[in-house]
Formats: C-alpha cells, structure tokens, sequence
C-alpha cells in the first residue's frame, strides 16, 4: 500500500505554518493568478518562493492550484507563469484545463500534474484516461462512495486523490454553470457566488403552489467529516486524504489537520480507529454546518443536505432551561463544557462570568445548569451552540504563532575529528539530501581533558528549535585531541543550514532556467453552416425530423434504436447523446450502445473517449472546451466536431478558433443545464426519497425552485437518478447568428429539453429562416424573437463572457 498523505489547504502563510506544524504531509495553495479560489488571499510571487522553502524544509511538498479554465488570450502568461513555478521548485500543479495541461505536458514533461475534482473524474474509465495522457494524481469526484473508489485504486496506478473534510459543492464540480449564468461569476474561473447558499422554494409548476420543506436553503449541504470512518478510506487504497478550506483560518487549518493526523497515525499504528470525543468536540466547534459523512460513506439525500443553516453552526451545548429578561440572566442545562471567553450562537459577542447559583466561576460543566448574563432574545427549550472556544483557540494558535518546531525530521550524521586537520562534518536526510562541512579551525592535541564521543554526540544532539531530530551519529575520533565546543556548534549550524538549502530544490527537475514559448498555429477554416439539434424523447424526435437539419443527439438510451430506425425513415442522422456523469458499474447499461451499427456518438465525460474508441465521436460543452489547445487535443483523439464553452463570449470564441480546423459547435437556444447533482429535491423534500430509484414525480419534471427574484429553475432527472437543474431562461441568439458565422462558429444548436411539440416547431422554423435568409430575420423569426423576449430570454455569455 502507498504511504498515505494527508493534504492541507493553505490560504495564507499562517496558514501554511498551521498546516505543517500540525502534520500536514503536502499542501495545496493558489498564487495570484489562476486559482480556483479568486477571493482567497493567495501567494504573490515572493511569497511562493518562501512558502517553498519553509514547507520543503521541513519535509512538506506543495501543490499550487492552477484549476481554472484558461482563455486563448490567456495562455502565453499561464505558460510563463507555469515556468516560473517550475522554477521555484513547485512539487505539482493541479489542473482543470486539459488543453493547458496537454501544453505543460509537451513543454515541461517532468512536471508532475495533478487532473482537479473539477475534470469530473467519477469513474476508472475517467481515471485511466487521465493517466493515459500523461497525469500523476487524479483528484476524484466527492459524489463516490469507497467501494467505487476501491475498485479506482485497484485497478489504476496513478495516485488517487479524495476529499475526507470540509465543504461540499450540491453539483458535481466542474459541471456548475448556476454562478455565471445567474451572477457571472463562474465557478471553473474560480470566482463562484455560491447560489447554493442561497434561499429557495420548490413550487409544483401544474398548479403554481409551494411544496412546504423543513427550510429555506434547499441547495445547502452539509459539510463532509470522515474522520470516524478513516479506514475505510485508506484500505480502499487512496493515496492523499485532502482537507478542504483554502478559505478558512489558520485555527480551522490547525485544529482539522491535528485531528486527521492523530486519527491517521492511530490507524496505521493499530489499526483501529479511535478518535476521542474531545476532537469530535472541536470539529463541530471551529466551524461545520451539520456534518454528513457524505455519499463517500454512504449518506444520501436528507443527511447530506441542511436546509436551515447555510453557515457555521457550532457545537451543541445545551438548551434554554429560562430566561429572565429583567435581571437578564439566561439559565442554561449544559450537555457540553461552556467557559468563560467562549462564544455561543445567541446574541453574539462571549461569555462573561459563569454562575452556579451564589458562586460566580470560570467554567461550567457537563450535567451542570448554570446562568450567563445575558441581552437578547431567547426562548425555554431553544437549542444553544457554541461557536467559538477560548481553549481550543490557544491551543491551535500556540502551533503556528510561536514559531515553534513541533514537527521534526530524522537526519543522520557523521563527524571526523582527526588530530592536525579540519573538522569535518555531514548531515543527509531520508531523501538523499546531503551536506558538508569542513571547519576553519585545525585540530590540536588536548592539553588537558581530551574531547569525548559522549560530549561531541550531546552537541551534536543539541538542534534545539530546528525541525531536525538527530538519528543515527556515526564519529571518527583521534584520541586526545582538543576542540573548542563553539567550533562544533558552528559547523552544526552551517551543516544544518547548508542542508536545508539542498532539501528546498528539486533535483530531478530537466527544464529548469530554460526559455519556454508558446506560440499556437493559426489554421485556416473554410467550413459549411449546418444546423443540430438535441432532443430527449421520441415525441420530440417526431417533431424535429420534419425540418432540414444535418444531425440530431438524441439523449434518451432506452429507445435509441427507435430513434434511429424513426431517423433513417426520415433521411436524418441520429446520434446518441451519452450522459455527462456515467459512474463505474453504469457504463453497462451503455454497452448496447457501443454494440449500435452507427458510427457516431456525442460524448460529455473524459472515459467515454476510449469506452467508445469504435465511433467517431462528438465533445460536448460539458467538456469545458475554453481554448483552441482543448480543441484540438479532442481532435488529435478522434473528435469530428466540439461544441465550445457556454462561459466564453463573441471575441473570446473568435481568438480561440483562429488555431483550429475542427468543426465547432455553439448552443444557440435552450434552457442552459446549470447544475447536475446527485441530490434529488424533489424525492427528498416531496417524499424523503433514500433510493436510487426514478419514481413518478421526478420523472414527470413537475417541480421547480424559485429565487428570491421570482426565477424558477425547472428540474428533471436523467436515467441514473440524476437531478438537472435548468436556467429560468433560454438561450436566444436569433438576430446574432451572423456574428457567430462570421467568427468561425459552423454548426448552430438548437436544445430541446421541456419544449412541447409546437414550440419546438416554432423554434426551428425561425432558425432556419433566419440561417436560408442570410442571417436576416423574417417573420416567423421575428414573431419568435418578440415573443420569447416578453417571456424572458438571455443571450447567455455571448456578450459578456465570464471574469
């Protein structure tokens, strides 16, 4: 089994020492540019450097978080700012953007790179693909449980990456388009708004009336705690246990990072699992908001959700025993400890004293009723939590404000104190890093008490506040000679220093101080417009086989050979959409697929590509195809045609398909998908659903959540019981198709999702007008585009593309 690696997030240098004192192996951290956490604070350029050094020092490799999707007009600066990590003796880049990571590839192929949660790796298929092109690590999707994850590990040689703490996103990272689509602020730009945060109702749209919910934030999840479970997650075989947060505070960093790394090393020492009730305690403490062990471990639907807090809750205290607001006093029946300095989830601010009743204290305890003073509002029986602790506090700020060593390094040593020579010294580590030193000074004969192995050893153990530990000593010793100690705690020093600089270089590293370019080719594209269309079910098929159009994705796999046949009878080409998220045991249910006589297939997850390697296949936008390195890295594996990012506008879309030939896609219309989750609202709220099992009401797409804006956002699964929710809008881009023409977009779609048969009509004879009449609207478009417009449209990203 692989060393096991717990991963800490770092988003400040405080936080980066709170990490590494409390036994962090690696850690993962954003510079200014091209992070997946835009609002975090993030390392300049200097401060990456001395990150380096204070976490290679002690023993702690570094990940720098390079996972948002790179615009065309991007490149060149990520390229030179790759280098520079490089340089500087970055450990690894994680990565969402595989056409940058194919760049990196070809110019620094030394580079160790890590495939982030969002490249939507769900499956061995996604995974052995990412190796195939060159990846280290893939980070997997937070939606598998660890018998998938076993069957990963076991059949994969790349390390394999898996969160065990901290937020969880309610759609599968990678695949959120809610922030941009509603704020512009995109989430694969590392810039999310968070909409899942937000409130929401779940309206039935047949009859217009609320769904009543235990709460308002129907979107909200919970936060991930595995830490009782560890070991199923290490036997399953994963190599890094990864700690979310690059927004929390060193204390966060500190106190989740100690608790994992005792739980860690209990495990793997005895492999049992005991984690105290005192470290339980402290993790609900510094911030959770209700904890679930996730579908990692087998929760599902109400246990992964929290409707009525969307922020930290804290730990469990007590309840309101009374309050007698004119003496204001609170009357408190502790389930847990309370002190003074601790703060509680009524009225803000922290506890003063503490009264038992004449006695006036510091603390009360468990089983105890006690009085706080107390300003507010508060009623008998409410539910009391503490947020913050004043112990806890001390304790986990002690590990990084002090600048203690509490993490040491075994180094072994050697010394030779040879009469009439210079002392010589060598340190080396356990990664074969080595220094020397030869000391100024000539060794003479004692004239008195001759220099003693014991005495050399004690110095020599005397590394005091460095984060060395002295191993194995190994000394060639004249007998009696003479040497002052202060010479030997300089050369200590200088060896131990001197050391410490070699453990902050990469050795291997082959490119270093080289000049890298990019410079993509410009192609020429000489291409017809055509027009496709996406449809669900028969019934829309029906419809759409009637108009001159040159290809339909038809998603539905249950009667794709009646749409084929239904296809062929109407000189039309039908070709299978698969779906965007096809875990381990699924890809059976599409083996009747690969068997179809068509040629084609549209694709949207990475395994797909080699699962069906006998088709030519389409790239969906799912794909997140951002740059013309994307493109036609799809195109050198066989794609025919990709349909570009729905987050790229007009000028962004015309830069990147200067460098490429491949056909090139672009919706047109319809309701964007911007979520995709495992979490059915529906079943739960409806009828508290626990199976993966389609029933009548969410099938039927009956149900919407409304904003707070009056935006409904309509639902609806796919054939794993997956929930899609939809933008309240539709894409419209009748009267802009010209524009996209002339900037080198050919195939215009047209997606069909909730549509009935005559709307669907009336949607395509527009569009072909418009397309037959030289991009000029007629009357039918006209009709359409004035009445969409009074019902709500959006010209999605076209115009204002996303930061």
């Amino acid at each position: 089994m692989k060393e096991v690696e717990l991963l800490a997030p770092v988003g400040s240098f405080e936080s980066l020492k709170a990490a590494v004192q409390n036994g962090a192996n690696a850690v993962y951290l954003g510079g200014k540019d091209f992070s997946a956490r835009a609002s975090a604070n993030n390392f300049d350029r200097e401060e990456l450097r001395e990150a380096i050094k204070y976490a290679h020092i002690r023993g702690v490799r570094v990940f720098v978080t390079t996972n948002t999707l790179i615009k065309q007009n991007e490149l060149k600066d990520f390229i030179e700012y790759v280098k520079f990590l490089y340089d500087i003796n970055i450990d690894a880049l994680i990565l969402q953007d595989i056409g940058a990571a194919m760049t990196i590839k070809k110019i620094l192929p030394d580079f160790e790179l890590h495939a982030s949660t969002q490249m939507v790796a769900h499956s061995l298929e996604d995974v052995k693909y990412l190796e195939s092109i060159g990846f280290d690590r893939v980070v997997l999707a937070r939606e598998l449980n660890v018998e998938e994850i076993k069957h990963i590990c076991d059949n994969t040689n790349v390390d394999i990456e898996v969160f065990v703490h901290g937020a969880l996103c309610v759609c599968y990272s990678g695949q959120c388009l809610m922030s941009s689509m509603i704020g512009n602020r995109s989430g694969n730009r590392g810039r999310c708004a968070q909409p899942c945060r937000q409130r929401y109702t779940m309206i039935d749209i047949n009859t217009g009336e609320e769904v009543s919910s235990e709460g308002d934030y129907l979107l909200s999840t919970r936060d991930l705690n595995a830490i009782e479970e560890i070991n199923q997650i290490i036997d399953a075989g994963v190599h890094s246990l990864k700690i979310e947060g690059r927004m929390k505070k060193p204390e966060y960093v500190a106190t989740v990072i100690g608790s994992y790394r005792d739980a860690v090393d209990d495990y793997l020492r005895s492999k049992k699992v005991n984690v105290s009730h005192d470290i339980i305690a402290d993790l609900y403490t510094i911030f959770n908001r209700k904890f679930t062990k996730g579908l990692l471990l087998g929760d599902v639907g109400k246990d992964v959700m929290n409707s009525q807090v969307p922020n930290n809750q804290g730990l469990y205290i007590g309840k309101v025993v009374d309050y007698n607001k004119k003496a204001k006093r609170l009357k408190i029946a502790l389930e847990e400890n309370l002190k003074k300095g601790d703060g509680i989830n009524l009225g803000g601010g922290v506890i003063g004293r503490i009264i038992k009743g004449n006695e006036i204290t510091d603390i009360g305890y468990k089983g105890e009723t006690i009085e706080i003073d107390f300003i507010g509002e508060a009623r008998r029986n409410q539910m009391i939590f503490k947020t913050s602790d004043t112990q806890l506090m001390d304790k986990v700020q002690s590990t990084f404000k002090q600048d203690k060593e509490l993490v040491k390094s075994y180094i072994d040593g050697e010394i030779s104190l040879k009469l009439g020579r210079n002392p010589i010294i060598k340190f080396k580590d356990l990664k074969g890093n080595k220094a020397e030193i030869i000391g100024d000074f000539i060794i003479e004969k004692a004239l008195k008490v001759p220099m003693s192995e014991e005495k050399i050893e004690t110095q020599l153990r005397k590394l005091g506040n460095t984060p060395y530990q002295l191993r194995d000593l190994k000394i060639d010793l004249d007998d009696n000679i003479s040497l002052p100690i202060s010479v030997i705690n300089q050369i200590r020093r200088e060896c131990i220093d001197k050391l410490s600089e070699e453990r902050i270089e990469i050795k291997d590293r082959k490119y270093k101080d080289e000049k890298v370019s990019y410079s993509p080719q410009r192609a020429i594209r000489l291409k017809d417009k055509n027009l496709r269309v996406k449809v669900k079910n028969l019934e829309q098929l029906r419809e759409v086989v009637n108009f001159e159009i040159d290809a339909i994705y038809y998603e539905d796999a249950s009667t794709i050979e009646d749409a084929i046949t239904i296809g062929k009878e109407n000189n039309k080409k039908v070709i299978y959409s698969a779906p965007r998220i096809i875990r381990n045991k699924e890809y059976n249910r599409l083996n009747k697929i690969k068997e179809l006589n068509e040629e084609s297939i549209q694709i949207g997850t990475l395994g797909s590509i080699d699962f069906f390697k006998n088709k030519n296949f389409c790239i969906d936008y799912y794909l997140n195809t951002f740059n013309s390195e994307t493109i036609n890295h799809f195109k050198e594996e066989g794609a025919t045609t990709v349909c570009i990012s729905q987050e790229l506008n007009m000028n962004e879309i015309e830069e990147t398909l200067i460098y490429t030939d491949l056909d090139v896609e672009s919706v047109v219309y319809g309701f964007a998908p911007m979520m995709i989750s495992e979490y059915c609202p529906m079943g739960v709220i409806v009828r508290n659903c626990k199976k993966d099992k389609r029933c009548k009401e969410c099938s039927e797409g009956r149900y919407a959540l409304k904003d707070f804006k009056g935006e409904e956002y309509r639902l609806s699964q796919d054939i794993f019981c997956r929930t899609t929710i939809y933008n309240s809008k539709p894409t419209c881009v009748l009267d802009n198709l010209e524009e996209l023409n002339n900037i080198g977009v050919n195939i215009f779609r047209l997606d069909f999702t909730r549509e009935s048969t005559s709307e669907i009509r009336e949607v395509l004879e527009a569009y072909i007008e418009v397309i037959n009449n030289n991009f000029r609207l007629g009357d039918k478009s006209n009709r359409l585009y004035k009445k969409l417009d009074q019902e709500g449209i959006t010209t999605s990203h076209f115009y204002k593309g996303v930061e």
